[in-house]
């Protein structure tokens, strides 16, 4: 079993906070160890992943879209679902901004297809709620719907554009 190092190196700390402390004589030289054994504390608290930006998203699928897809052809794959998605975010942004319920049908079709295929959760089931509100021609709803859908998906774009095709032989 791999050991992790930052672990290991403040139980290390801990350990030689403990193995000073008794040679430490003054109220000062104490509280500056105290400080110190706070730091330790706090740095061995989990530290959360950082924010997606897409509140439900399964990485998996977009690493076995890439496998299914192979090396050799990854790199394409990625750069179209960038393009795909950034004329879908634009589609979608021209259809709210002039109230074209094609338009918006449309690339909401587009979406819940992209957005389930690479794992992309939440901006799926937004993209089902957006194609209903364009089927009911809902004004209400699309202007609620509009700005967290379209926070995930720059979100999902940003994310796409920072994938690295995989390299090696598929199996």
């Amino acid at each position: 079993m791999q050991t992790d190092p930052r672990a290991g190196a403040l139980a290390d700390l801990r350990r030689a906070i403990q193995a000073l402390r008794p040679h430490l004589d003054t109220p000062g030289d104490q509280a500056e160890l105290a400080l110190i054994e706070d730091a330790a504390l706090r740095l061995a608290q989990p530290v959360a992943p950082p924010a997606l930006g897409i509140a439900d998203f399964d990485p998996s699928r977009l690493a076995t879209l890439l496998q299914i897809t192979g090396p050799a052809l990854a790199a394409e794959l990625l750069a179209r679902l960038t393009e795909d998605l950034t004329t879908t975010q634009d589609l979608l942004a021209a259809g709210s901004q002039t109230g074209d319920w094609k338009r918006l049908r449309e690339g909401s079709h587009v979406l819940i297809s992209l957005s389930g295929s690479v794992g992309a959760l939440s901006l799926q089931t937004m993209s089902e709620t957006l194609n209903a509100i364009a089927h009911a021609q809902d004004a209400t709803a699309l202007a609620a719907l509009m700005a967290p859908l379209d926070a995930e998906l720059s979100a999902l774009i940003r994310l796409i554009r920072a994938t690295r095709a995989p390299t090696g032989t598929a199996e």
